[in-house]
């Protein structure tokens, strides 16, 4: 197998997932940080959002590589408190129950990440093995 096909393959996939992180991280701040004069009528609970939203969050660069974790995980953790203390100042209202929510879409999106990085690292192998 060519090591460099194999290295670019990766830098790119981490790339993308690089790039699909910035772009959740400019989403969640749109939804979370854009002042409403009054409430949006959207399906679904502002907790369930708020868990889909930072499971999606973590979920690219963990499936790269299981590893970024380390990195992910403490960022959400963080970002999703951040916004909780940022919500007063822009006409919304910041709640403990929005960061446990953030808090446990973080957690799902760390085990839906490590379960497809196990899936595909296991599925490379089988076909690589002679």
């Amino acid at each position: 197998m060519n090591v460099s096909r194999l290295m670019s393959s990766s830098l790119v996939s981490l790339r993308n997932a690089l790039v699909l992180t910035a772009l959740i991280i400019c989403l969640i701040c749109v939804g979370t940080l854009t002042p409403l004069s009054q409430a949006l009528d959207v399906p679904g609970s502002d907790k369930w959002h708020h868990s889909l939203a930072f499971a999606a969050l973590t979920n690219p660069l963990i499936c790269v590589k299981v590893d970024y974790w380390k990195i992910i995980v403490p960022f959400a953790l963080i970002f999703g408190a951040a916004i909780e203390v940022i919500q007063p100042y822009v006409n919304r209202y910041g709640d403990i129950y929005d960061f446990y929510a953030d808090a446990t879409g973080v957690l799902i999106g760390v085990i839906i990440g490590v379960s497809v990085n196990l899936f595909y690292s296991r599925r490379s192998r089988k076909f690589s093995d002679p």
